[in-house]
């Protein structure tokens, strides 16, 4: 499918560079242009775009300002700021609308399209393929701490991450008593007859979906993360339980930062991480250090039976670790059997 990109800039000669350096990439980018933010507005309202890249500087409404109009209309959208104008300020607005980058002009067109490559490279990382998911500290830490945001800003019982075969990867809160294996097993089915419903509808196979259940005791929230993860929020019925569209607001905007934040981990098969070794030489030889013993290491278990003849004690300090010896002093030592012939007695 191709890349589908929106560039908004109310000068039609920054378009027309920026638009042009990008089709030179290849065919399977689709680049659309507009010179204002509300005909950019009506692109998204029509259809998603992979990336969005937008001028600061506009009349009638700024960058800013049509960054949070694409918010409330696709929340997943990643979008890149441009101006003429930076400043520190700019800058945290930018980070706070979740501005994918932020970038100063003069544009260096090499490493624009360089910037538009990783974007949507990031968009296509392994939240969208199956894999193993490698997280440094950093990032896990970054995850965590989303979670525990979430649960704290809906009073969720619990708040669960799995992927799509419905193993669980993080959680927080009270999991007690629930079938998690079972219940995220089960989410993962319908969340794919959703996600395959929509791409039906659209064609946007990034959208997010929200899928909701009110029992007698828990309501239950399932939102995806890319095609491989799921976000369920279990939260406790009461007199001021979170309402639907507060949940969903919060949900959705955790769903946004997690799949940045996950979407830029590394990934790997299991034919990866094997690639290139000897697997059985590898664990022959940890499985021999795991068997080495220090000259003062003892093991001691009632299992194991004690050898019909003691070991040979080590030999004195004077040998040294690694220095070699005659014969004669290896016979005294008791480390061959036998007399040293007189022709070897040296």
């Amino acid at each position: 499918m191709k890349k589908r990109i929106l560039i908004v800039d109310d000068e039609e000669s920054v378009l027309f560079v920026l638009q042009n350096s990008l089709v030179k990439l290849g065919k399977e980018y689709d680049v659309v242009t507009a010179t204002n933010a509300f005909t950019a507005l009506e692109h998204v309202q029509e259809q998603p775009f992979d990336l969005i890249v937008t001028d600061y500087k506009m009349a009638d409404m700024d960058g800013l300002q049509l960054m949070e109009a694409i918010r409330a209309i696709r929340a997943d959208a990643r979008i890149i700021l441009m101006t003429a104008y930076g400043t520190d300020a700019l800058e945290a607005e930018a980070s706070r609308l979740d501005a994918y980058k932020y970038l100063t002009k003069p544009l260096e067109i090499s490493a624009f399209r360089q910037i538009v490559k990783e974007a949507l490279r990031v968009e296509d990382m392994a939240i969208s393929r199956p894999g193993i998911l490698i997280l440094s500290d950093t990032r896990f830490r970054k995850m965590m701490g989303l979670l525990l945001e979430l649960q704290g800003n809906v009073g969720g019982r619990c708040i669960i991450l799995t992927d799509a075969n419905g193993q669980m990867l993080a959680h927080t809160g009270d999991v007690g008593g629930l079938h998690l294996e079972e219940i995220a097993s089960l989410l993962c089915g319908g969340m794919a007859t959703m996600q395959a419903a929509g791409s039906a509808l659209d064609g946007n196979e990034n959208a997010i979906h929200l899928s909701y259940r009110e029992g007698t005791r828990d309501s239950l929230y399932v939102v995806n993360i890319g095609a491989q993860l799921l976000l369920i929020l279990i939260i406790e019925n009461g007199p001021y339980s979170t309402r639907l569209g507060s949940a969903w607001y919060y949900a959705r905007q955790t769903a946004v930062a997690l799949r940045q934040t996950l979407g830029e981990a590394d990934h790997a098969t299991a034919p990866q991480i094997f690639d290139g070794t000897h697997v059985d030489e590898e664990f022959d030889t940890e499985l021999d250090k795991l068997f080495e013993f220090g000259e003062e290491t003892a093991v001691t278990h009632s299992s194991i039976p004690s050898p019909p003849t003691p070991a040979p004690e080590p030999p004195p300090a004077t040998a040294g670790k690694g220095k070699l010896m005659s014969l004669q002093e290896a016979i005294d030592l008791g480390l061959f059997a036998g007399d040293l012939p007189e022709s070897d007695n040296r």
